[in-house]
């Protein structure tokens, strides 16, 4: 139990938040240092997508052990999302980005900039008429005008959220659990990989699809925010004929080409057949139960035997 406290502590909160990409270079970098000397090597790799704007943003997925060799891959997203100050619900394998989240994220310095515009209007410009812009109120004009492009122009993208401890941290603290319980055997047969852009449109998703030739014929799982509540539930696509004994599988599907996947969350199931992550990207994510992490790693051990037996 002492080693899950530690990953709680550095993943869920030393790099807990993995947003820009200094902090997800960072974190790929520390993950490769953990997982060395338990056997298993990372290969972080780079991919480019070009924007309308003419800019590039840059997406690193981390692939842990030989997928190719692999009879069972277990996913999980590890980029952190824009908070939305726990104003809108997110729901499990989800797509995590919307235009009404950004806006959520990006209104304090909405309502920053009409503030300003009202300061300068009616506080400031009266006294630079009379005292010229050397003075308190052309000096505070300037300052504040600056400091307020700045902000807007570091956080253009949204506020990221700084808490993160069950979406998505809890995924990623339950992998590294899981490779510390694992045989030479077991990890032979079970790689892994953490995918950047799950609150950005997935494209790590599809930096996944195209990076083994012979991937697709493997069973994958992917988890969402496997802390979310007590008990473990499971999805899969119609039609998908991976089954394990003694689990109950629900209908649901995530944007990818892969086919031959199960999907694990925890929590409550609603009449929708979703989900809800509670708290997710907000400062209210902010706890981690070591006996729930424990529990569920080993059933997901359970799950990874079962998955590597079924014939």
């Amino acid at each position: 139990m002492e080693i899950l406290k530690d990953l709680i502590l550095r993943y869920g909160i030393i790099f807990g938040k993995r947003f820009n990409p200094k902090e997800k270079i960072s974190f790929l970098r520390v993950i490769s240092k953990e997982l060395a000397p338990l056997g298993y090597q990372v290969d972080a790799k780079l991919s480019k997508l070009k924007l309308a704007t003419r800019r590039y943003q840059n997406y690193y997925n981390a692939y842990i052990g030989d997928l190719n060799k692999a009879e069972v891959v277990i996913c999980t997203n590890y980029d952190t999302g824009i908070n939305n100050f726990n104003l809108q619900k997110t729901y499990a394998f989800q797509s995590q980005f919307s235009k009404l989240t950004y806006f959520i994220s990006v209104a304090p310095f909405i309502f920053l900039f009409i503030a300003s515009l009202i300061l300068n209007y009616l506080v400031f410009l009266p006294d630079i008429r009379i005292n010229g812009f050397f003075s308190v109120s052309g000096i505070s004009a300037i300052v504040s005008t600056v400091l307020l492009f700045f902000l807007i122009a570091k956080f253009k993208s949204g506020i990221p959220n700084t808490k993160n401890f069950v979406c998505n941290s809890s995924s990623i603290i339950t992998i590294i659990n899981l490779i510390n319980k694992l045989d030479k055997k077991e990890k032979k047969k079970i790689a892994f990989v953490l995918y950047d852009g799950g609150n950005s449109g997935q494209y790590g998703l599809k930096m996944l699809e195209s990076y083994a030739k012979q991937i697709k014929d493997k069973k994958f799982i992917f988890l969402d925010s496997i802390a979310n509540g007590d008990d473990l539930v499971f999805f899969k696509p119609q039609g998908s004929d991976l089954n394990i004994a003694d689990v109950h599988f629900h209908d649901g599907s995530i944007e990818t080409q892969l086919s031959n996947y199960i999907m694990i969350t925890s929590g409550h199931i609603n009449e929708d057949n979703k989900i809800l992550i509670k708290n997710a990207h907000s400062s209210k994510d902010n706890y981690l139960s070591d006996e729930r992490l424990e529990k569920h790693t080993q059933s997901l051990r359970d799950v990874c035997r079962a998955l590597m037996n079924e014939k």
